[in-house]
């Protein structure tokens, strides 16, 4: 065993508190040194390192093993045996700080052994030449060629240019070296007309792979950096508003300050009643004074106020944008990786590509819940729809499939006081699916989990109840950590501690609030309360000095109220407006009081019809009614006969109404008619 490894044992035993256990050991190993890299890419490198060294050592036992069971002990088998040992020493170099050395090490030391070998075994069966042995222990050169390029950063240029132009010169060298040792591929005997051809398609593979690993490696610091940099410009953000917090705050104790002093003037102003006259005419004055001084300072607190409102706005702006800006880069990186021949590349090879791909798509996934995150808190979800809950709970169900299995989990479901709600759709889903998901992920392995969800609903909301029998949480512990972001308690499964983070996030912006009650290895109960929404009927969508457009809940329906007589121009915007409602709400009803509409020409009648009905009801509509049609003109009254007749023809129905409310009233009743039929 190499000294520096032996020290590098003795370090960890002395220093590590925990069990040593093979596992711990391996990981001790695979990070030695990672906190000595400057930036990201250097720790990665050091890392790669380490784990490449790792697995050269594996190799080197399990071939050297091999080896010595199919042959007599050699000079090869030590050689193979060296070669893994070799590689536990650069991970002591990592330890002991001299990460460069053991990185040059890493990236020269296969290519150099693999050739080395090469030639040494094929000194030693020389009568007997293979000729696939010239080009197994070349493709394993051309390989290890690119190490430098996961090894190194792309800022340490000397170095990485420096490794790259000897691994290349050693690649193109194989026949060379080979010939000058007298194993070369013709002194052998071996005659293969297009043999010099294969340099050609090595130096090609050579630079299609670096050319494509260094693409990668340059787009994953790029992304680092920018990673980085944004961090740095939200905490500088987070220090200038803590810094305006810290002057309001100053501000209002003066003002508080102040209040009392006042108090205490009128207070000895009433004690001194023999100078009653003389001290009035001091407290006037004095009162102008402070009431001059007040006004000044509630003006200075509200210029303070505005002033924070509105870097508060730009820094939610700031994160919207990085955090979608953030997608381009991320899907060409993951598009750039999918593009990898994978059956081409060597197991080493191919193992980084992989480490690439996961990378990747755990920095995706932070941006993905990101770009929640920030959903959330700028409010876009604000449309209130009639939910289901048996159905959103199905549907959760369904995705949880696989973890759902009848022999390790059951749910039981009360939903008789409460079956449906209004609420927002998606928001109500991920509260659902995020506290299942995790009620499965933290069962308690010695028995099958049971999930209880029931839903209550009192005059001011609904009330969701999530119990489990699964591991429980230390509250007395964790209770003021549970929602907070990238929180995770238990650690023997995967996550990212976004779950309850979000969950409390929705159900926050939907007006509510969480209660969570544990024990633990015995139960945990989530508790959501979700405010009933004021107004499901006119929630409105867009508004135009021409029309308005709303949602209605209660019938489930989009509609449109004009405003007055509009333009060819408006009619088409509007209607391409209520076509995009109607498809994100999945709205089988329409109403439209067009009785300040005005006439509609001809062609914009004629679009109307060829162009928004057919496309609606393809995505749905089957009913409309519109209210206070002006038959009398002639405009009006063949665009109303119009949409009579596209509708009918295409299976929908259409009423006239005088009202909006018996409008409505038709739309319920129609819909309660659906319902019982089914």
């Amino acid at each position: 065993m190499p000294k520096e490894l032996h020290y590098l044992i003795i370090f960890e035993i002395a220093n590590n508190r925990r069990p040593i256990s093979v596992k711990n050991f391996i990981h001790s190993l695979a990070n030695a040194g990672i906190n000595e890299g400057k930036t990201t890419s250097e720790r990665r490198g050091i890392l790669l390192s380490n784990q490449i060294n790792l697995i050269l050592f594996a190799l080197g036992l399990i071939l050297s093993t091999i080896y010595w069971f199919y042959y007599p002990p050699n000079v090869i088998s030590y050689f193979i045996s060296a070669i893994g040992a070799i590689g536990l020493i650069f991970i002591a170099l990592n330890y002991f700080k001299l990460n460069s050395i053991s990185r040059i090490g890493t990236g020269l030391f296969v290519p150099l052994a693999t050739m080395a070998l090469s030639i040494y075994s094929k000194s030693l069966y020389i009568s007997a030449p293979v000729d696939l042995d010239y080009f197994t222990f070349r493709f394993i050169i051309l390989g290890a060629s690119i190490l430098p390029v996961v090894l190194f950063s792309t800022r340490e240029k000397v170095i990485l240019a420096v490794c790259l132009t000897l691994n290349f010169l050693l690649l193109l060298s194989h026949d060379p070296l080979h010939e000058l040792f007298g194993v070369g591929y013709v002194k052998n005997g071996i005659d293969l007309v297009t043999y010099k051809f294969v340099n050609v398609v090595i130096a090609v593979t050579y630079f299609v792979l670096l050319g494509s690993v260094l693409f990668l490696k340059i787009n994953l610091e790029r992304a680092d950096r920018n990673n980085l940099s944004l961090i740095n410009d939200v905490q500088k953000s987070n220090e200038e508003l803590t810094a305006k917090n810290n002057e309001i705050e100053a501000q209002h104790q003066e003002l508080l300050a102040q209040s009392e002093k006042l108090s205490i003037n009128q207070q000895k102003l009433l004690e001194a009643n023999a100078l009653i006259e003389r001290q009035k005419e001091l407290l006037s004055d004095h009162n102008k004074n402070l009431q001059s001084e007040l006004v000044e300072k509630n003006q200075d607190l509200s210029e303070a106020n505005a002033e924070l409102i509105k870097y508060n706005n730009e820094l939610r702006q700031f994160s919207y944008t990085i955090s979608h800006n953030l997608r381009g880069p991320l899907a060409s990186l993951l598009g750039l990786v999918n593009l990898f021949d994978k059956d081409s590349l060597t197991d080493d090879n191919l193992k980084i590509a992989n480490h690439i791909t996961e990378s990747a798509e755990r920095l995706d996934g932070i941006v993905r819940d990101l770009n929640k995150i920030i959903d959330i808190r700028n409010d876009i979800f604000k449309i209130r729809q009639k939910v289901h809950l048996q159905d959103e709970i199905d549907l959760v169900r369904k995705v949880l499939k696989k973890e759902l299995n009848p022999e390790h989990s059951s749910i039981n479901i009360d939903l008789h006081e409460c079956e449906d709600v209004y609420t927002v759709r998606p928001m109500i889903h991920s509260i659902l699916y995020n506290l299942i998901s995790n009620a499965l992920k933290y069962k308690a392995p010695e028995r099958k989990a049971v999930i209880n969800i029931k839903a209550t609903q009192n005059e001011s909301y609904y009330i969701f109840t999530i119990e489990d029998n699964g591991l429980g949480i230390d509250l007395g512990t964790h209770r003021e950590n549970l929602f907070k972001l990238y929180k995770r308690f238990h650690y023997h499964t995967e996550g990212k501690g976004i779950g309850l983070y979000l969950v409390k996030l929705q159900t926050e912006s939907l007006g509510g609030y969480i209660e969570v009650a544990s024990e633990l290895n015995r139960f945990t109960r989530f508790t959501v309360y979700l405010r009933k929404p004021e107004n499901i009927e006119r929630q409105i969508l867009y508004d135009e000095p021409y029309a308005k457009i709303f949602y209605d809940a209660s019938i489930n329906a989009t509609g449109i109220v004009w405003k007055g007589p509009i333009s060819s121009q408006h009619y088409k915007d509007a209607f391409v407006k209520s076509l995009g409602f109607l498809k994100a709400f999945n709205t089988p009803n329409y109403l439209a009081d067009i009785s300040n509409q005005g006439p509609v020409s001809s062609a914009d009648q004629q679009w109307m019809f060829e162009s928004i009905i057919p496309e609606a009801i393809r995505f749905g509509l089957r009913k409309i009614a519109t209210i206070k049609p002006d038959v009398e003109n002639d405009l009006v009254r063949q665009y109303v006969e119009g949409i009579n007749a596209s509708l009918n023809k295409q299976g929908a129905h259409y009423q006239m109404f005088d009202t909006m409310d018996k409008a409505t009233d038709w739309m319920r009743k129609e819909n309660s008619d659906e319902v019982s039929m089914n």
